[in-house]
């Protein structure tokens, strides 16, 4: 019995070579398939990335002309509103004559000017001008800004809390 085990033992037993050759060969084939697979997946996920960043840029332009459009009619009903203001004001001006004397109605007079003029200038600026003069602005006093920003920041939360309580 012994022979018998013998015998067997380099039939079981197959050289390394033979081994590693038939397992070399099923494992290369696995990873070139992955590496096809993944190249064709990052191929279509070029492709799907590519309509995803075409459908963003229309969105960001459709965002662009949606916020232009708003920009623009906030600027026109400001105009609008400042010029009615200067009416106003020069009208009252007289009142203030009687009432105060005519060096505050100089003032309101003065004061009616200043504000037909912001309309007029803001009437003749485009959107993009208007724009770039507020990041001058910024740039050149930001503590100014910022402070400006807080006080309508204030002034909106003060309306929005007084139209809250007046609708309860």
């Amino acid at each position: 019995m012994s022979d018998t085990s013998s015998t067997d033992t380099p039939k079981r037993k197959p050289s390394t070579k033979t081994a590693a050759s038939k397992s070399a060969s099923p494992s290369t084939t696995k990873v070139a398939a992955v590496k096809q697979a993944a190249s064709a997946r990052s191929t279509g996920d070029e492709a799907e990335g590519g309509k995803w960043r075409e459908q963003a840029g229309e969105f960001a332009e459709q965002a662009k002309a949606t916020a232009r459009d708003a920009a623009t009619t906030a600027k026109n009903t400001t105009g609008d509103a400042l010029a009615g203001l200067s009416k106003l004001i020069a009208e009252t001006a007289e009142t203030v004559d009687s009432k105060l004397g005519p060096q505050y109605g100089d003032y309101a007079r003065k004061a009616a000017e200043t504000v037909a003029g912001a309309a007029k200038s803001l009437d003749e600026k485009d959107v993009d001008q208007l724009a770039e003069e507020a990041r001058n602005f910024v740039r050149k006093s930001p503590a100014v800004a910022i402070g400006a920003a807080a006080v309508v920041g204030f002034v909106l939360m003060r309306m929005m809390r007084g139209s809250s309580s007046n609708d309860t």
